[in-house]
């Protein structure tokens, strides 16, 4: 079957791996699937087109917002996958959940990938209930087992913001503590939630370095991101890394971070989880839904609880690490 695989597909975003992996498990099923940005196409009549001339029997959309504009009156049936800021984000807006609405209502079928997304829409249309289904996301991780952390790092740390100023990043080695937070600099992801806080830790224990990599997804904001992490010691700034670095890299930290304000299901937590790598995480419902605290990772409400020493302690008992393999 042809399948067109419609999402907004911003280079290196979760929204993009997740679209990917869909797209190669469909075709080691047997389907043709071809996949596509939202923004290859100008409206709906530029859709059809493709759709009549590449003969597509079906569409998988994520995101009800972000594809919304392009299935109305959509020729073929389509499947819609419920992403994080189409729930999380846009339902406060009138016009967005007018949209949202038509979308959900014309889909033949919407998925959503955990049990808490899945509450979160049928409180918006009590009425879908008979066609929306949970299917749980998967990962494919790519780490390598023999590059060591000094490795990974200087390759990167050319760039503006990839060294620390106090020269702690002059010499990596074992005893270096990564935090890694994967995240596109916008304001949902907020990784500028903790970076005073762990500025001010990394002041009193030079061994500790939050490392984020990610695309600049909102120019304005990632300037602001930039400029205080300038002012700051112990942060890095990285661009987005190949999945198997990324994934190498994860598997040299301490952690794995990941403080955004809302969340449907993060591919980056569930990469860790996968390459047995702990998780601390903001206490956000998206979050929560996935890990569970003191067992399969940590939930924190503050940025001074994230850099305590209980919440290290916890990261570095043997127990919790047991928990997570």
């Amino acid at each position: 079957m042809a399948v067109l695989l419609l999402a907004y597909c911003f280079p290196y975003s979760g929204n993009l791996v997740t679209a990917e992996r869909i797209r190669t498990f469909l075709e080691d099923d047997g389907h043709r699937c071809t996949r596509k940005c939202t923004t290859d196409f100008d409206g709906c009549k530029e859709l059809w087109e493709f759709i009549r001339t590449n003969d597509i029997k079906c569409i998988l959309a994520i995101n009800a917002y972000r594809t919304g504009h392009l299935l109305i009156d959509c020729p073929v049936p389509f499947i819609l996958v419920f992403g994080g800021t189409d729930l999380n984000e846009r339902t406060s807006s009138p016009e967005s959940m007018d949209l949202m609405t038509a979308t959900v209502n014309n889909a033949r079928f919407l998925v959503c990938f955990s049990m808490e997304i899945k509450q979160q829409a049928l409180r918006l249309w009590p009425h879908v209930v008979d066609k929306i289904h949970i299917q749980s996301q998967g990962v494919c991780t790519y780490a390598s087992t023999s590059t060591a952390l000094s490795d990974v790092m200087t390759d990167y740390r050319s760039t503006d913001l990839g060294s620390c100023s106090c020269g702690c990043t002059d010499s990596l080695d074992n005893s270096t503590q990564v935090f890694l937070l994967v995240c596109g600099l916008r304001p949902v992801k907020d990784p500028l939630y903790l970076l005073q806080t762990f500025s001010e830790w990394h002041e009193d224990d030079r061994r500790v370095l939050l490392v984020i990599v990610g695309p600049e997804m909102n120019q304005d904001y990632t300037r602001k991101v930039k400029q205080v992490i300038s002012r700051c010691t112990g942060i890095l700034l990285l661009p987005p890394l190949p999945q198997g670095d990324l994934h190498t890299l994860m598997k040299h930290s301490c952690c794995v971070v990941n403080s955004s304000l809302s969340e449907g299901m993060s591919g980056a937590i569930l990469e860790a989880m996968a390459l047995e790598v702990p998780v601390i995480a903001r206490n956000i419902a998206g979050n929560a839904a996935i890990i569970t605290h003191n067992e399969t990772g940590l939930l924190f409400s503050t940025p001074e609880w994230f850099c305590s020493e209980e919440s290290c302690t916890v990261l570095d008992g043997n127990e919790f690490h047991k928990t997570i393999d």
